[in-house]
């Protein structure tokens, strides 16, 4: 059973994917949302036109970059379908702006049934899965896993910290040598969960860990009182296959555009 989200409906996905990823630092320029985080995830460092603004486009761009040249960071644009300026990307895109990484926004109804959910969550704690809360933790096992650097690990933790979200963790381990094998984060915000930094050793891929991760997560949003999940993949990653195969769908897509320093 295929449940179809409404466009109200994935503007408030958008919303809450933005909740979960915003910035410590930013700020706010003619309808512009400007974040000014070193973290990696380019959400919480790029530009989001929320708002229709007053100001001509070459105003605001010009004080946008004098931002990200004072916090060393590329002056970048995300775009979505729901960017208040229609004429954005056209502009970015006249100005030699390149588009690069586009992304899936990938939601699926946890209402429906799914023969996955049978799957017996104590048997998943006996294979070793743990759970765990801790941002300072689930910072560490990220960044061994995926390879932050302090700067950005530190970032994401004042990211979290500063969030009125449900944060969770799943991982694997390895028994010997108790180093993490595979990760799983979940920020849920009312009936909404969203599934972030999906990330498997490279030793240990192929094993379907990251599935049964996965599957561990949403059943625990599921019976917290969430019945709908998103997640964000890149539209070439193949991790996106083990998405689709849990059921998620792409719901729409963006993109961003970096403007060239000068």
């Amino acid at each position: 059973m295929t449940t179809q989200f409404t466009h109200d409906d994935l503007r408030r996905i958008e919303e809450i994917s933005q909740n979960a990823s915003r910035p410590e630092r930013g700020v706010m320029i003619d309808g512009w949302s400007v974040g000014l985080s070193p973290s990696k995830a380019k959400r919480s460092r790029s530009i989001n036109a929320f708002y229709p603004g007053v100001r001509a486009f070459e105003t605001n761009l010009a004080e946008a970059r004098t931002l990200y040249r004072r916090v060393g960071l590329p002056c970048i644009f995300r775009l979505t379908p729901f960017v208040a300026d229609a004429t954005l990307d056209e502009k970015l895109e006249l100005m030699g702006c390149g588009k690069f990484d586009e992304t899936c926004v990938q939601t699926l109804s946890l209402i429906a049934p799914f023969s996955w959910a049978q799957d017996q969550k104590h048997g998943f704690i006996d294979t070793g899965i743990f759970l765990n809360d801790s941002p300072e933790l689930i910072g560490r096992f990220i960044q061994e896993l995926r390879g932050d650097s302090d700067e950005e690990i530190a970032a994401l933790l004042a990211r979290w910290r500063s969030l009125p979200l449900a944060l969770r963790s799943y991982s694997t381990r390895d028994p010997e040598t108790e180093r993490p094998t595979a990760h799983v984060v979940t920020l849920r915000e009312g009936d909404t969960v969203g599934v972030f930094d999906v990330v498997t050793a490279a030793s240990h891929r192929g094993r379907g860990l990251a599935s049964a991760l996965l599957k561990r997560a949403l059943g625990d949003a599921r019976e917290a009182g969430a019945t709908n999940a998103y997640l964000q993949v890149v539209s070439t990653n193949p991790a996106k296959r083990v998405y689709e195969r849990l059921g998620f769908r792409t719901a729409y897509t963006y993109w961003y555009r970096e403007v060239a320093d000068s």
